[in-house]
């Protein structure tokens, strides 16, 4: 029972303390220490201590690497890939319920492996507690084998069935005695520091100058007579004043790095290296040591003056034969077999202190100073190969002719991609959303795209193809091959479906059409990618746009900082720009066809999913347009403040749509109307679409398919496709917008717990523990797989400035809380109210009908009314609370799924019945139960994202100030809002069946008077947003040099022919005849949203420093450090020679001097601009000029 569990638990709680504290006794007696320690050294395995010792591990793959030399040293080849094999075959018997006894054994392996193979830091020790029983796996397996073939019967057979596994044992013993007899024959000679102290004390007379490498051993030691002080250690003055000995290559590489090394070298004899510890692990980070590597490279090849004199090494080996360990983990050779080498100076000494300066900073960059990169920590740069691979992209205007056919129609050419995709993956979509009624059919659409955006991006990242449209092409004609096998393979259920259910797919083919054809005419009436007063992110979100169709492979390089590489969520962007490339459409047209594309995907997906759970269309219709058309009751509030204007005969406010998304001080409030209207192209828009792809999925494990009812094996089959799929797009979501992850992450758990606990439930407790357990390791392996999906993403991807949650003191009030949640939260408080009646009416039936509701509402307004008066967070705990006791309760009382399944089928295998019949029976049942789940756990979801985020807060680069907690109100407010969006949907299908008479009238008038005062905003605010461009018109003091009425068009840059026509002419030379990714120098942004970058931001072309708040959120801020000065300098001075020297520091190639840097920068003769002119022809030379433009070319 419940009793005896509780025990055994707590028995267990105790035995594992207090054999902790036996084998850890100052965890207790010194326990400050201990923590403090403990702290130390995983800040250490984490790569946050940066100490020389561990820059080995830099640029290492978690799991590969300790794999590699777990095989290959550590346990050896043999046992290891017995062991390993013994390790799958476990699993897969667990798997299959065969011996659950060794669950102990594997949940060890597998969650200590888990943990640790993820460090930075990977020492062989750190594995050593999981050998034994990876070792004890080799052995059952063997075992197994050896029983299998004695069980064999068949004396033809029989014999070789016994033989074989006897040879596998022989082979693992043999092999495994064969590679440690080798490693212990190393001792059989003396240490190789040894040989190499003798050799010095034989060839090197006394009283030369040594030197060796701090962080090695100095050579030689003492042997015997011969001591190391008949030789002179090399010494110098160190950054302290202090004399040392040793060459410090762990230090920064600087100039004074140079200059001390130049210094050095003449002055020293002999050059010794007792390990190759650091010219093995300092070439792991090219970034911080592109100086020391430089060394390295010219004294192994004798550039430096010296000569490799001697080297010793000693390898395991055995019967004469070696085994090459000099790719092992640094502390497998090391310590007890390291190679050593002695280098001589040559004689006479070729180089003066100068010439070796010279020669060590020949084409050098030196890191930013203060750059301390670890390991752990990316460099954000480009090498010079990926620089050069960018140099291959062709200019803009040929990648995207403005006068080809799609240019001609671009709205046409553009749906006919998106369906074209969705018919191609729809065969995919098919098999895998078998439980939503439409299989699938709009979740293709956003299913091709990221398969198309997918495989291309790989490709490009893996350096296999370069991102172009014909590696786009090649990915279209995979996905056409696939969908020929898979529609060959399914023909006639897909056939069938189609004959059936054509009213739907054509239903939601036109939904989909006209929902993107109303965004589009929206996009059209105000298309300006800028604004100079609203203008938001387009800027930023346009350079991205443009750097990653410029970019030949992956990750693109960061058109706001030259030399660098996107360090940001940059995946949406290629999602956008696969489907660009592909048709060929002007990135900026493109980009107003992007928003509409998302706006149509997001509302069909909410239609699809809401319609698969109530098989109601104006219940669908009402779900998209709950997520992604309503508004919150700021609308109404302007509204009745306009209201009252009119009735005062006061002038009338305008309706300002900016203030709804800024409803909580210092928070932004967006909701994905707003979003959409305001049509920044940001990750967080970007992501919708593929948030609701993932609530799909996740519909797709909570309904009951139609074919399962009579479903065997090939249902764990589709299953575990599914699961890929959800690790896929789990993972994209993740390389999206990186604040949805933990979301997800916490919404597929739950819901796998959930599913898990309710099959289960009759099960015994031993089954369900191990079925729960089965249940987190799959949640792990997927969420694994996600980031294996996505691994060359977070190969370069490095997160900043995030450290940790942090408490709010002084969060939203409840007034600002209902202004954005009021509907979802009068949804959300009905339907749990409902069901709690409903839990109660099934438990009393003391009162007659009438009384027991009226003492029942009467008792809920005043327990609101007093929850409502202790706050907001009381509220929201309160009604968080109320779900999950009634989830939980109606779980208990509900009944397992299986013995409903056996007292529907069984008795209609003794009636006349058609299967059919007891198929749809189950269906429909099971799809109300499931609805009611799903239901649950979506506004649960809801409510306590909305309520956490009134208790912690994300401390990202904001944190301190006013808006602290902006990003996190902002990012998880939106999830909050489709979770609420679609359960609101389903509650009032619920609440709607099951309230009757008066009741029924009273809520849905105050549901109806609450909807619609949400709505207003949905018309006022879109009036507001497309009157900006007028507004822009009629307020700036700068007319357009050419007709501002350009509209309706989707062209985006349009606005700059109007108002910037000479930066518009010079940007279209430069998109027509500039290719690859030349850096480019313009004016430096004091601030953000303004005019600055503008040649950046069209182009795409690499900028020294882009809006520099928005660049120091995803960059080192050492690397930002005085590039605005430097800008400022190379423009302003009047010393050429100090300019020039800028401009090739920072690789510029084109010089933009325009009517933003003359009116900054002046025209002084002797000063500034002028001074291109005089160097036109020496460094120089113009290749545009008009009467406003120049554009200089540095030769």
């Amino acid at each position: 029972g419940l009793v005896s569990s509780l025990a055994s638990f707590l028995l267990t709680i105790v035995i594992t303390t207090v054999t902790f504290l036996i084998a850890m006794p100052y965890a207790l007696l010194d326990r400050v220490n201990f923590v403090q320690q403990l702290s130390a050294q995983g800040d250490l395995a984490r790569g946050y201590l940066d100490l020389p010792y561990v820059r080995q591990f830099a640029g290492t793959i978690p799991y590969l690497y300790e794999i590699q030399n777990m095989l290959l040293w550590g346990m050896g080849v043999v046992l290891g890939l017995a062991a390993f094999a013994g390790l799958l075959w476990l699993c897969w018997r667990v798997w299959k319920r065969n011996v659950l006894l060794w669950l102990v054994v594997l949940s060890w392996v597998l969650v200590y492996s888990a943990i640790t193979g993820s460090f930075y830091v990977k020492f062989m020790r750190y594995m050593l507690p999981v050998y034994p029983f990876l070792a004890l796996m080799a052995a059952a397996l063997l075992l197994a084998l050896l029983q299998r073939g004695k069980a064999v019967t068949q004396p033809s057979q029989r014999r070789i069935a016994t033989i074989l596994p006897m040879l596998a044992i022989a082979l693992v013993l043999l092999g495994t005695m064969f590679q440690g007899l080798a490693l212990l024959n190393v001792y059989s000679q003396p240490n190789t520091r040894i040989q190499a102290s003798q050799w010095i004390y034989n060839h090197v007379k006394p009283g030369s100058v040594l030197t060796y490498e701090q962080w090695d051993d100095p050579l030689p030691v003492a042997l015997g007579s011969h001591t190391p002080d008949i030789y002179r250690q090399a010494t110098y003055a160190g950054p302290n004043g202090q004399q040392q000995t040793g060459l410090d290559l762990y230090g920064d590489d600087t100039t004074d790095k140079a200059r001390q090394l130049s210094n050095l070298l003449p002055t020293i004899d002999v050059i010794t290296m007792a390990t190759d510890r650091l010219d093995k692990s300092i070439p792991r980070l090219p970034s911080r040591y592109p100086l020391t590597i430089h060394y390295y490279q010219l004294l192994f090849s004798g550039q430096l003056g010296f000569h490799l004199a001697a080297r010793f090494e000693n390898h395991p080996n055995l019967f004469g034969l070696s085994l090459d360990d000099s790719s092992a983990d640094e502390s497998y050779s090391v310590f007890d077999h390291p190679t050593a080498r002695i280098f001589v100076r040559d004689n006479p000494y070729p180089y003066t202190s100068g010439e070796l300066f010279q020669k060590l900073l020949d084409g050098m960059q030196l890191p930013p100073a203060g750059a301390n990169l670890s390991g752990v920590d990316r460099s954000l740069l480009l090498t010079s190969q990926q620089i050069a691979d960018n140099q291959q992209s062709p200019p803009l205007g040929t990648q995207f002719p403005a006068d080809s056919i799609s240019n001609a129609a671009p709205v046409l050419f553009w749906w006919l991609a998106l369906t074209a995709l969705g018919l191609l993956t729809f065969p995919l979509a098919f098999s895998l959303f078998y439980a939503l009624a439409d299989r699938g059919y709009i979740f293709s659409k956003t299913l091709g795209m990221l398969l198309l955006a997918y495989l291309a991006w790989l490709l490009a990242s893996l350096h296999v193809l370069a991102f172009s449209r014909a590696s786009l092409l090649l990915v279209v004609a995979i996905l056409l091959l696939c969908a020929i096998v898979m529609f060959t393979w399914q023909r006639q259920k897909i056939t069938r479906f189609l004959r059936q259910h054509w009213r739907l797919v054509l239903l939601e083919e036109s939904v989909f059409t006209l929902a993107f054809l109303l965004f589009v005419g929206i996009r059209s009436l105000n298309p300006d990618l800028w604004n100079p007063f609203i203008g938001g992110e387009k800027p930023m979100e346009l350079a991205f746009l443009h750097a990653v169709l410029r970019s030949s492979y992956m990750p693109p390089y960061d058109p706001w900082f030259a030399g660098g590489y996107i360090n940001y969520y940059y995946y949406g962007y290629v999602i956008a720009a696969a489907l660009i490339k592909l048709t060929a459409i002007v990135p900026t047209t493109a980009f107003n066809l992007a928003i509409p594309t998302l706006f149509a995907l997001t509302f069909t997906g909410v239609v699809s999913l809401v319609y698969s759970f109530t098989r109601r269309f104006p219940i669908a219709l009402l779900g998209g347009y709950f997520s992604v058309l309503i508004g919150n009751f700021d609308g109404f509030v302007q509204l009745k403040a306009q209201v009252a204007a009119a009735l005062a005969h006061a002038p009338l406010p305008m309706f300002d749509y900016w203030r709804s998304s800024r409803v909580i001080p210092f928070t932004i409030n967006e909701f994905p109307f707003w979003s959409f209207l305001f049509a920044d192209l940001h990750p967080h828009v970007i992501d919708l679409p593929i948030a609701v792809l993932m609530l799909g999925i996740i519909a797709v494990l909570v309904l009951p398919g139609e074919e399962e009812v009579m479903a065997g094996s090939s249902q764990h089959r589709r299953k575990f496709f599914l699961y890929l799929l959800a690790a896929f797009v789990f993972g994209t979501i993740a390389c999206v917008n990186t604040w949805d992850m933990p979301v997800y992450a916490l919404l597929f758990t739950v819901v796998l717990i959930v599913q898990t606990i309710l099959e289960k439930r009759m099960s015994p407790r031993l089954e369900i523990f191990v079925s729960l357990s089965f249940c987190l390791l799959t949640v792990i392996l997927l969420y694994a797989l996600s980031y294996l999906f996505y691994w060359p993403f977070y190969a370069s991807y490095q997160q900043l400035y995030v450290n940790g949650l942090g408490l709010v003191q002084q969060g939203s009030t409840l007034a600002e809380f209902l202004t954005i949640f009021c509907l979802w939260i009068f949804l959300a408080l009905s339907f749990f109210l409902l069901e709690l009646y409903r839990w109660l009416n099934a438990r009393s039936k003391i009162l007659p009908e009438t009384r027991r509701i009226a003492g029942y509402i009467l008792l809920c307004a005043v327990v609101l009314t007093f929850v409502t008066l202790l706050g907001l967070r009381t509220l929201l705990l309160a009604a968080l609370g109320l779900g999950i006791f009634l989830f939980v309760a109606w779980g208990i009382d509900g009944g397992a799924p299986s013995k409903s399944f056996k007292a529907i089928v069984l008795p209609v295998k003794r009636s006349k019945i058609a299967p059919t019949t007891v198929q749809l029976d189950y269906t429909a049942r099971h799809t109300s139960e499931a609805t009611t789940r799903f239901l649950y756990v979506i506004l649960l979801m809801g409510l306590g994202i909305t309520l956490g985020q009134e208790i912690v807060y994300v401390r990202d680069f904001l944190d301190g100030g006013d808006y602290f907690r902006m990003n996190t109100v902002f990012k998880f407010s939106l999830q909050a809002w489709l979770f609420f969006a679609i359960g609101g949907a389903l509650a009032v299908q619920q609440l709607y069946k099951r309230l009757a008479g008066f009741i029924r009238l009273a809520w849905s008038v105050s549901f109806i008077v609450l909807a619609l005062a949400c709505s207003v905003f949905l018309f006022e605010g879109t009036i507001a947003r497309i009157s900006d461009h007028q507004a822009w018109v009629n307020a700036s003091p700068q007319q357009p040099v050419q007709s501002a009425n350009y509209i309706p068009t989707l062209d985006g840059f349009a606005f700059a022919r109007a108002w910037y026509p000479a930066d518009a002419k010079a940007i279209t030379w430069l998109n027509d005849h500039v290719a690859g990714t030349p850096i480019v120098l313009e004016a430096a942004a004091p601030v953000s949203y303004q005019w600055f970058n503008r040649i950046s931001v069209y182009t795409g072309l690499p900028d020294v420093l882009g809006w520099p708040d928005h660049v120091s959120e995803q960059r080192y801020s050492e690397q930002t450090l005085n590039r605005v000065a430097n800008i400022n300098i190379i423009y302003s001075t009047s010393n050429s020679s100090a300019a020039i020297e800028l401009l090739r520091y920072y690789h510029v190639q084109y010089i933009y001097v325009g009517p933003l840097e003359r009116q900054i920068y002046g025209q002084q003769a002797s000063l500034g601009l002028s001074k291109f002119d005089r160097l036109v022809g020496s460094v120089v030379r113009i290749v545009y000029r008009t009467n406003d433009v120049t554009i200089y070319e540095m030769l």
